[in-house]
């Protein structure tokens, strides 16, 4: 191995912490490499929406933007700085050159997401004009190993006239779109992240083969069906009509869906809400969803 005797050494301090960790987690985390040569490759395509802030050769910091289609006023930003940037111009310049890129392509705001532990590593988000617009949970199903037993549910259920089936054959019964007009407004919404609820019932974006229906005689009741999101998540929709729950059709439904989806080989299910649908945040709980600290989502004109 040749020596390079122009290399200087020396004890290391405090201030080398943060570039230290990265020295460490370039030795010890997989993902390290897995993560840097994506962006790599991201970073060699011509329009690639990355710029960083510099000073005297060292880099202070990245910002990113995304322009997605399915929400054609607001431009996605992301800014990750140096802790020791944190409270300079840093964020501001970033934010500068973002903000002239999204105008360009036409975008009247700027948009960002932030899980709320994150916050103390941002820069002070409202000094930079941004307002927080809404709160949502996320997190999901790691179907790998997931069991959740519901027979007693479900027999309870049973005893009651209710009855579970495959949703699929049912997909274009009017019934179904009976109990969508019913809960529609139910439906929590937070733009742009989770969308209004549309005038129909999921269709072209549905997983049906994985959904399940519930049944009280002749009437449909409940539905639980896998959805395709805008960023290409599969979520878990589910939705029961007011005059059947605190039954345990909700969990029950659910975790028909998290099975079918497990046998198929799916290795997670999305789920995503307000932390003021407590009948569904008690559904997840149930069954075992790892939901994580609410992702706080900021808006500010570009």
């Amino acid at each position: 191995m040749p020596v390079l005797s122009a290399v200087h050494t020396r004890p290391a301090i405090p201030d080398d912490a943060f570039l230290a960790v990265l020295l460490r987690n370039s030795v010890s985390e997989p993902h390290f490499h897995s993560t840097a040569a994506k962006l790599a490759a991201a970073l060699s395509r011509e329009d690639h929406g990355y710029v960083v802030a510099e000073q005297g050769g060292r880099l202070q910091g990245l910002g990113s933007l995304w322009l997605p289609d399915f929400h054609p006023f607001h431009g996605w930003v992301g800014l990750n700085l140096h802790p020791d940037h944190r409270e300079d111009g840093t964020a501001q310049s970033l934010l500068e050159r973002l903000s002239a890129r999204a105008r360009a392509a036409g975008r009247t705001h700027l948009w960002t997401s932030v899980r709320e532990d994150y916050l103390p590593a941002q820069p002070d988000l409202p000094a930079l004009g941004f307002r927080e617009v809404h709160r949502t949970f996320g997190g999901g199903f790691h179907l790998k190993g997931w069991q959740a037993d519901t027979r007693w549910l479900e027999a309870g259920s049973a005893e009651r006239g209710y009855r579970l089936e495959p949703a699929a054959p049912w997909q274009g019964d009017a019934r179904l779109s009976n109990l969508y007009a019913v809960t529609r407004e139910d439906k929590v919404s937070a733009p742009p992240t989770i969308p209004p609820a549309g005038e129909t019932v999921t269709d072209d974006d549905g997983l049906w083969q994985a959904a399940f229906a519930a049944w009280h005689g002749d009437e449909l009741v409940g539905l639980a069906v896998p959805e395709r999101s805008g960023l290409g998540a599969w979520n878990a929709v589910l939705t029961v009509h007011p005059q059947h729950r605190r039954r345990g059709l909700g969990t029950a439904l659910l975790a028909h869906v998290a099975r079918r989806l497990q046998a198929e080989g799916m290795g997670f299910l999305n789920v995503a809400g307000s932390a003021r649908d407590r009948a569904y945040l008690g559904v997840l709980r149930r069954l075992g969803a790892n939901i994580e600290p609410d992702w706080t989502a900021w808006e500010r004109e570009a």
